[in-house]
């Protein structure tokens, strides 16, 4: 049962919200235009308000169809965290796309946010505070990211739990690494 859910999770992260709003509002492929990129900030580059909107929510819905499905379903913590994990693989490598997707931050967070609120919470505070003080939203976020499976081991979750919150952050890490390697420098 864990396994189909896990392969269930992955197909429900390869829908792809902005292709889908693209195709809706301009009958267009979102990949060849704008940054080419399949999230929100394309879309709403590209659409406007209302194409962000729609992309992040429905990006976020993802995750947290996911995670809440699990915790229906009475899986384990751990069980729910690898449920975000194939949901955020499939969003960011969906096979419906040719493996070319989006980021995974919508995803994540979503998922992340139901997940456990707490360590969400402490993430949420850390993500502001970085923001008024770095003043880049890609910084502020990943680093906050960077700090989530910390607070989790702080907060007395368990290593295995912390890991995998660790695997999560670093999909997110590796899908923005020409975005970080662009702050950076």
């Amino acid at each position: 049962m864990v396994y189909l859910y896990l392969l269930v999770s992955y197909f429900i992260g390869t829908i792809m919200t902005a292709y889908v709003v693209m195709k809706v509002f301009r009958g267009e492929d979102i990949r060849s235009q704008g940054s080419g990129n399949v999230g929100a900030r394309n879309a709403g580059r590209l659409l406007g308000k209302k194409g962000f909107l729609l992309t992040a929510i429905g990006d976020v819905s993802k995750g947290i169809l996911v995670v809440l499905g699990a915790k229906f379903l009475d899986f384990s913590l751990e069980v729910q965290t690898l449920a975000l994990i194939a949901v955020v693989v499939g969003h960011i490598w969906p096979i419906t796309l040719g493996f070319k997707g989006g980021k995974g931050i919508a995803t994540a967070t979503g998922g992340l946010l139901v997940l456990a609120y707490e360590p969400f919470l402490i993430f949420a505070l850390i993500f502001l505070l970085l923001l008024a003080i770095l003043r880049s939203f890609t910084l502020a976020g990943m680093t906050a990211f960077l700090a989530l499976p910390f607070v989790y081991w702080f907060l007395d979750y368990s290593i295995l739990q912390s890991g995998l919150i660790f695997i999560v952050i670093g999909l997110l890490l590796y899908a923005h690494r020409e975005n970080l390697k662009e702050r950076i420098n």
